[in-house]
């Protein structure tokens, strides 16, 4: 299971800027414990986080989800992550969540939102078990994992939006990007009070 040429350089990217190896996958296989013990207690602070938020819980409330299914998902993440090498079928899977999110209509910004809540919890319940020392350095290779997936989604997301409008319109890249341009200058515009050619 290759990914995408496409898809390969985005990866190559994410990784090369993150740094996100094969030590931090081991770092959470020489930890499986301390997931094990916590794993639930995560899912359902995610799950709760999700159904708490307004915005977030319309997925469930439009049928574009439930709440048992997002905490299986969730589980199986959870036990890939702790069985996972740095593999195209590793990358694969992330590539799949973010065609998830898409389908269900999750926007970037309430991902981006769930990871911070996310790590805060991480961070203080690797601490409280592991101690300082050993408790941030699993922290920070969790940290570099869930950002690369945040990224690789977040990336996938607003390419498969771009492609489907491309798709339904007949619109070249090109014009799409000139097009692009043209509303990103009119909305800096109202913002700033400046005119569009940024006077």
């Amino acid at each position: 299971m290759e990914l995408p040429i496409g898809q390969k350089a985005h990866v190559e990217d994410i990784r090369g800027m993150i740094g996100l190896g094969e030590a931090d996958l081991e770092l959470f296989r020489k930890h499986r414990e301390f997931f094990q013990r916590h794993g639930g207690a995560l899912i359902d602070f995610i799950a709760g986080v999700v159904s708490g938020h307004p915005e977030s819980a319309r997925v469930f409330e439009e049928g574009r989800g439930d709440l048992e299914s997002l905490k299986r998902r969730l589980g199986v993440w959870l036990g890939e992550i702790l069985e996972a090498h740095a593999t195209e079928q590793f990358w694969t899977r992330q590539l799949v969540i973010g065609l998830e999110h898409i389908q269900r209509r999750i926007p970037n910004r309430q991902m981006v939102g769930l990871a911070t809540r996310i790590r805060e919890v991480v961070l203080k319940l690797a601490i409280e078990d592991l101690g300082v020392e050993e408790g941030v350095e699993l922290y920070l290779a969790f940290q570099r994992m869930l950002d690369s997936v945040v990224a690789l989604t977040t990336t996938v997301v607003d390419e498969g939006y771009r492609r489907s409008l491309l798709e339904a319109t007949g619109f070249t890249w090109e014009l799409a990007e000139r097009l692009e341009a043209m509303t990103l200058r009119s909305l800096k515009a109202e913002l700033t009070g400046e005119d569009e050619s940024g006077r």
